[in-house]
């Protein structure tokens, strides 16, 4: 990394030189001037003594920078483990500092991204992915605005990479095509996973591991997925039922309608046949026609389902 110190006692050094009558001896130990004495003969001296200040300079710059990252990254790990972030800290830098004496540090982990930790009481932290992706959000609209702290250690650089990592955690095992940081509420970061050709989730980091929610879910909660399609979710129903009785169903909308200790429950409206509302647990589908299934949460919605006929009297 370029030190802006050294340039400076670089300007330092060469006004001295120019300006001092014993650096300025020429051949002879003649006076001949400033000028002169690059010209007639004190150029490898000049440039002998520059060479050797500078490699002085250096050097202590050197120890005196690689005392300051020691001392930071201690007063990093012990803000780490006070913000409570499952961390291995392997390298960490202050990257800042508030007029009010706040400092701001970036930690690299031994396993998957690191954080920013700013040295509130107690102190607190933002995941890198979740730093860099706001940062990224940031200046996609607002391309000369200042954007907030994100993280630059080489470790914390591949968002995505990152966040396709944590949808394999979580179980996830569709082929992610895109992801992003939503945010983070509390120390949990909330990130969104598309698939593609199907239903997409949100996934959050917990105490024993990851909680997923499906897009269905999300859209059903009034809010967004941004990275899953209405056609992705037709084609998820249609897979759930392909080993089911309703797998003729040419599925043209769809909802999810909740879950229980029975199944995940969805209703599929069918074009131009009955729909179906179906629950899917364990992998297993098991699907209800619509004049069926009134009484499984008030019935289907999408289709104007009429009772099924009750048996004859005999």
């Amino acid at each position: 990394m370029f030190d802006r110190r050294l340039m400076t006692a670089a300007a330092m050094m060469l006004g001295l030189m120019f300006a001092s009558p014993s650096l300025a001896q020429g051949v002879g130990g003649v006076n001949t001037g400033a000028a002169d004495s690059y010209a007639i003969g004190g150029r490898d001296e000049y440039f002998r003594n520059m060479d050797t200040a500078l490699r002085d300079f250096s050097r202590e710059s050197e120890r005196d920078r690689a005392e300051r990252l020691r001392t930071e990254a201690v007063a990093a790990r012990a803000a780490a483990t006070a913000a409570g972030v499952a961390c291995q800290v392997t390298e960490a830098v202050q990257i800042g500092q508030t007029q009010d004496g706040l400092k701001l540090y970036e930690t690299a982990c031994a396993s998957g991204p690191g954080y920013l930790i700013a040295t509130t009481t107690p102190p607190t932290a933002t995941g890198c992915v979740v730093a860099n992706t706001a940062a990224r959000h940031f200046l996609t609209a607002n391309p000369q605005g200042q954007p907030p702290a994100s993280c630059t250690l080489p470790a914390n650089l591949n968002v995505d990479a990152a966040i396709a990592g944590y949808a394999r955690d979580a179980g996830i095992d569709c082929t992610v095509d895109e992801v992003r940081a939503i945010g983070q509420v509390g120390s949990r970061a909330i990130y969104e996973i598309g698939c593609a050709g199907r239903d997409g989730y949100r996934i959050t980091p917990s105490e024993t591991g990851w909680d997923k929610i499906s897009c269905f879910a999300v859209v059903n909660s009034g809010s967004t997925c941004a990275f899953t399609t209405q056609d992705e979710q037709f084609a998820t129903l249609r897979a759930y039922l392909t080993e089911t009785p309703a797998a003729d169903c040419q599925v043209d909308g769809g909802r999810y309608m909740g879950a229980s200790a029975n199944g995940v429950y969805y209703e599929a409206k069918c074009s131009g046949a009955e729909g179906y509302i179906f629950r899917v647990k364990e992998g297993r589908t098991e699907a209800f026609p619509c004049a069926e299934a009134q009484g499984i949460s008030g019935g289907c919605r999408l289709t104007t389902a009429v009772a099924a006929a009750a048996p004859p009297n005999n």
